[in-house]
């Protein structure tokens, strides 16, 4: 009976289906966006330096900059959790689980894997016309310094990969790849996180990052090795900004 028990849980059906997971996640992104409307709002009330511009003001605080990116993460995994809910299902059902020591070898193999493909990926693309692969991403954080640098590290390499591992890999793929061949899930999940971030040559890094994670979340089935990986992708980027780079 306890066998029998075990298998069942591990072929556990999600709660949600294509069609839902590509709605909810779209819904979930422009609720993310309209969100920031409120901290905006009472930024520009509190806004008495008339000198400066309000756009420079608020790209100049890392402050502003870590409140903006904790609204947006709020809005995205507040639809997220209430759909959830809905569907009498919860976090854990997206695939966070106890981690285990193999992991970390798979871990470690996506990580120089990820390097690898997207050096190569990148290359190609290069010969495209028009296509700009050092076009530096905005990331905000651009005034951060000293002990500030610690707020960009949260608002880059900690809530980001958090966020968007539940919403993307945890949420889309889970449910697209529900009914779906695994590879078009993962294709299209992919397609849309890098559609989400609007700058091209980002969005072919980004897209080899999601058909990695999803590469690793089907071989250790725990959606915290992903979170990892994304946060150590993320961090090669805030070190290379704020720790490396001659500011």
């Amino acid at each position: 009976m306890q066998e029998v028990g075990i298998k069942q849980l591990k072929n556990k059906k999600v709660g949600w289906g294509p069609t839902a997971a590509i709605f909810i996640t779209i819904a979930a992104y422009i609720f993310s966006q309209l969100i920031l409307i409120i901290p905006l709002y009472l930024i520009s009330k509190i806004h008495l330096d008339n000198s400066i511009k309000f756009s420079d003001y608020i790209d100049n605080s890392p402050w502003i900059g870590l409140l903006l990116t904790g609204f947006s993460a709020l809005g995205l995994l507040s639809v997220i959790i209430i759909f959830l809910k809905k569907r009498k299902s919860s976090l854990r059902d997206l695939g966070f689980k106890k981690i285990k020591f193999s992991d970390f070898g798979w871990l470690l193999l996506a990580i120089i894997s990820y390097i690898f493909i997207v050096a190569i990926v990148l290359y190609v693309a290069s010969f495209i016309p028009g296509f700009n692969s050092n076009q530096k991403q905005d990331v905000g954080y651009a005034a951060a310094a000293g002990w500030q640098i610690g707020l960009a590290f949260i608002g880059l390499v900690i809530v980001p990969p958090i966020a968007e591992e539940i919403v993307f890999r945890g949420f889309l793929y889970k449910g697209l790849s529900s009914k779906w061949p695994k590879i078009f899930s993962a294709l299209l999940t992919s397609f849309i996180f890098a559609l989400f971030h609007f700058q091209w040559n980002v969005s072919v890094d980004v897209f080899v990052l999601s058909l990695v994670l999803i590469a690793l979340l089907e071989k250790t089935k725990n959606l915290w090795m992903c979170v990892f990986l994304h946060a150590a992708k993320n961090f090669i980027a805030f070190a290379t900004i704020f720790l490396f780079a001659t500011r």
